[in-house]
């Protein structure tokens, strides 16, 4: 089996705190729906700084990474449906990257 990152990127909006805490508990129902496959359930991200050879900034706002979660899957395309039914692809996006072993 492969591993594979879900890239949460895009930063969800919610006008009433009941809608968020609903989209968190589907996101935790799904999370848990995927088993074994599941290596690592998420990690949250915040705001950027970007570190580059002229020097230290803020780093960009739109369509930031803001969380990964990784899994193991049998291909790229059985990780790309991983992500299609995860409920975070109703209010922002998920980029599926195949993860390789360095050396």
């Amino acid at each position: 089996m492969a591993q594979f990152g879900l890239l949460y990127v895009g930063e969800p909006q919610f006008d009433d705190p009941n809608e968020a805490q609903a989209h968190q508990k589907q996101w935790f129902d799904w999370i848990g729906s995927l088993g074994d496959a599941v290596v690592n359930p998420g990690m949250p991200m915040g705001p950027p700084t970007r570190v580059t050879s002229d020097g230290v900034a803020p780093g960009p706002t739109e369509d930031r990474l803001t969380g990964i979660t990784i899994v193991e899957a049998e291909d790229m395309d059985a990780a790309v449906e991983m992500a299609k039914s995860s409920p975070y692809v109703e209010v922002a996006a998920v980029d599926v990257v195949q993860i390789f072993q360095m050396g």
